[in-house]
C-alpha cells in the first residue's frame, strides 16, 4: 500500500503535515490520518452552502427552472427574477392543461365517430344479409326522409344516442353479442317433468308460478326478479328430483335469491315465511337456499327474456317519434304470459321475447306488417324462425286451452299497464306466414 512515509522517508510523525496526508494517492479517513498525526484529529470537512444546493438541484436534471432560481439566489440574484420565473411556470403549467383538454376533447370526437361507423358497417352487414335471403322477391329501396328515419331496407341505429352514459351505445353491440351466447350456458332441460321428475308434473309448475306472480304484485317486485325466480326453479328442477310438498318452497326460497340479487329492498326470510301461511320454517327455508346457490354454483347473472325485451322493444320503436306505451305493455304481458307454460323451455329467451314484440306489434296494427329489418338486425331472427314461438303465444294470447289461472292477465288489465291484457287482434297471426 502506498503510504505517507515513503514520500518523505526522513521525516518522523511529528513533522508529516495534513498537506502531506491529503497530497497521497490512497483514500485517508479520518482515523488513518489521526494515527498518522500522532493523535491530532482533523475536524470534518463542512462543505459550503453553495455546493450543497447545488447538488439538490442535480438530483432532478430535468429541473431547470428550480436550478435557475437556485443560481439566481446564489449568484447575487434579486427575488423578483425568481418570482417571475414562477409565474412563467404557472402560465406554461395552464397552457398544458387547456391542450390536455382539446386532446381529452378530441379523443371523445374519434371514440364518438368510431362507433357511429361500426354502428354503419353492422347495418350495411345486417342489410346484405337481408337481400341475399330475398333474391325471389322484387323489393326497392325507399330513400331517407327528413326526419332521419331510413327506408324499408335500412336499420335504424338505436345505439346513436353516445352522450348517455347508462345506454351504453358504444359497447351495447358487444353486450348483446356475449348475452346472445351465454343464454345457450344456463339453459334449463326442456324435458325435466319426463326424465327427471316424477312427484310433479307441468299442472303444478303452473300454479306454483301463477303464485309467485301474485307475490311479486304484493311485494311490489321488480320483472327481473320474476324472470330470474321461474329461471332458478327450471333449472333446480332440471337435475334435482323434488317432491310435490316441497315444490312450494322451493319456489319461495328462489324468489328470495332472486330478490336478494335484483332488488335493492329484498323481503326478508319472514315475509317468504308468513307469504305460506307459516308452512314452512325460517330454518328450512335457509337449508333450500343453500342447496339451491349451490347446485347453480351461485351463477345468478344469466340472460332471460326480459333482458332481451328491452332491447328489442326499443328496436321497434325506433322509427316512432314519441314511444308507444301500449306496445311496450302489451309485449310484457305477452312475454310473462309463457312464465307459466312448460312447453315454452324450448324456445330460447331471445326468441320469446321476439315473438312478444311480434305479436304485439301485429296486435296493435294489422295494417302493416309487423317485422322489418330494424328488427331482424337487433333480435337476429327472420320472420320464418318465429312462427312455432308466435303462434303458441297468440294461443295464450286468446286463452284457447281455458285455463282459468289468471294473475298475469289481472295484473295487467289494471290501467297502469292501459289494461293490454283485452287487446285482441281481429285476424289471426297465421295470415302472415302464410303469405
Amino acid at each position: 500500500m502506498y503510504c505517507p512515509s515513503s514520500m518523505h522517508p526522513n521525516a518522523n510523525k511529528e513533522n508529516v503535515s495534513t498537506s502531506d496526508v491529503q497530497a497521497s494517492f490512497v483514500r485517508i479517513t479520518r482515523s488513518r490520518a489521526k494515527k498518522a498525526l500522532g493523535g491530532v484529529s482533523i475536524p470534518p470537512t463542512k462543505p459550503s452552502f453553495k455546493q450543497q444546493k447545488r447538488r439538490a438541484v442535480l438530483k432532478d436534471v430535468s429541473n431547470t427552472s428550480a436550478g435557475n432560481i437556485y443560481s439566481d439566489l446564489l449568484e447575487g440574484g434579486n427575488i423578483k427574477a425568481s418570482r417571475k420565473c414562477v409565474k412563467e411556470c404557472k402560465e406554461a403549467a395552464k397552457e398544458d392543461a387547456n391542450i390536455a383538454m382539446e386532446i381529452l376533447v378530441d379523443m371523445h370526437k374519434e371514440k364518438s365517430k368510431l362507433a357511429e361507423d361500426l354502428s354503419k358497417i353492422r347495418m350495411a352487414e345486417s342489410r346484405d344479409a337481408f337481400l341475399s335471403n330475398s333474391k325471389d322477391e322484387e323489393i326497392t329501396e325507399q330513400q331517407e326522409d327528413g326526419s332521419g328515419v331510413m327506408g324499408f331496407l335500412q336499420v335504424v341505429d338505436i345505439d346513436s344516442n353516445v352522450e348517455d352514459p347508462q345506454s351504453c351505445s358504444f359497447y351495447a353491440a358487444d353486450i348483446y353479442d356475449n348475452i346472445h351466447v351465454a343464454e345457450l350456458q344456463q339453459r334449463p332441460l326442456a324435458n325435466y317433468m319426463e326424465s327427471v321428475q316424477r312427484d310433479i308434473d307441468p299442472g303444478m309448475r303452473k300454479i306454483l308460478i301463477d303464485w309467485l306472480i301474485e307475490v311479486s304484485e304484493d311485494y311490489k317486485l321488480v320483472p327481473d326478479t320474476l324472470y330470474l325466480t321461474v329461471n332458478l326453479i327450471d333449472r333446480f328442477l332440471s337435475h334435482s328430483y323434488i317432491e310435490r310438498h316441497r315444490l312450494q318452497l322451493l319456489g319461495v326460497t328462489c324468489m328470495l335469491i332472486a330478490s336478494k340479487y335484483e332488488e335493492l329492498c329484498a323481503p326478508r326470510v319472514e315475509d317468504f315465511c308468513f307469504i305460506t301461511a307459516n308452512t314452512y320454517t325460517r330454518p328450512e327455508v335457509l337449508s333450500m337456499e343453500i342447496q339451491v346457490l349451490n347446485f347453480v354454483h351461485f351463477k345468478l347473472s344469466v340472460p332471460t327474456t326480459k333482458t332481451f325485451l328491452r332491447r328489442f322493444t326499443r328496436a321497434a320503436q325506433a322509427s316512432h317519434k314519441v314511444p308507444l306505451v301500449e306496445l311496450e305493455f302489451l309485449a310484457n304481458y305477452l312475454a310473462e304470459l309463457t312464465l307459466v307454460e312448460y312447453s315454452f323451455l324450448r324456445f330460447l329467451p331471445s326468441l320469446v321475447a321476439a315473438s312478444a314484440v311480434f305479436l304485439a306489434r301485429w296486435t296493435l296494427d294489422q295494417t302493416d306488417h309487423p317485422w322489418n329489418t330494424t328488427l331482424q338486425h337487433y333480435t337476429r331472427y327472420e320472420v320464418a324462425e318465429l312462427k312455432n314461438a308466435v303462434l303458441a303465444m297468440e294461443d295464450l294470447q286468446l286463452n284457447t286451452s281455458g285455463c282459468t289461472l289468471t294473475a298475469t292477465r289481472e295484473k295487467y288489465n289494471q290501467p297502469k299497464f292501459k289494461s293490454v291484457a283485452k287487446l285482441k287482434s281481429p285476424k289471426r297471426v297465421a295470415s302472415i306466414f302464410s303469405r
